[in-house]
């Protein structure tokens, strides 16, 4: 199998790290994003709506990051969706897609007082839902392992470091125990050449 990807896209990084932690052999290609490649035919005909990450797979071309983890785990073995936690993982993972990296997404591209502050909110909003699951002293929001439920927020709080967003004091150690993980501090040191190298076109325009 092979996954199409890019060490900058937040979901391509989820997805990859959701690989590595399941030990999968699955191979990497890194897409030439900016060099068009996402609109390319070939590309295309593999991901309808040209967005990344996709894997190959017996079955046939997996687009999205979450689906693409859930048919991993459905062929086993079940690392990210531990038995007795399925739906609790599921449903932080899409917290986490939803107000955590979209959120970030945005502002990452889109740097105004009006994104900056809607991001904020969002994020401040999902942060406090996972800073309540974690209150009780577990490692992470399915018990004391890393799931599906814990990846977006990893990607999540590592962009809002880089961008200058707030993370609550609350999230803190949660994220330094994610980022202690090997497999994860190697997916942020992927992404940080290419978060440097687009900062200047990810800058607003001067003021006149």
């Amino acid at each position: 199998m092979k996954l199409h990807f890019h060490p900058l896209s937040s979901y391509s990084r989820k997805t990859a790290v959701g690989i590595a932690l399941r030990g999968d052999a699955i191979e990497l290609h890194t897409l030439d994003v900016f060099g068009g490649e996402l609109r390319s035919p070939a590309f295309q005909a593999m991901s309808p709506f040209g967005k990344m990450p996709v894997l190959e797979s017996p079955d046939g071309p997996i687009y999205e990051s979450t689906s693409i983890l859930e048919y991993l785990e459905e062929r086993g073995p079940r690392v990210l969706l531990p038995a007795g936690v399925e739906r609790l993982a599921r449903h932080f993972d899409r917290i986490g897609d939803l107000y955590l990296l979209d959120a970030i997404g945005a502002f990452f591209w889109k740097k105004t007082p009006e994104v900056q502050a809607e991001t904020e909110k969002t994020m401040h909003r999902a942060w406090t839902v996972f800073a309540r699951q974690l209150a009780d002293g577990r490692p992470f929001v399915a018990g004391d392992r890393i799931t599906l439920g814990d990846l977006s927020a990893a990607i999540a709080v590592d962009y809002a470091h880089t961008e200058g967003v707030a993370v609550p004091e609350t999230i803190a150690p949660y994220a330094e125990r994610l980022y202690s993980h090997p497999v994860l501090q190697a997916s942020r040191e992927a992404a940080r050449p290419f978060v440097e190298a687009t900062r200047p076109r990810r800058q607003p325009p001067a003021t006149p």
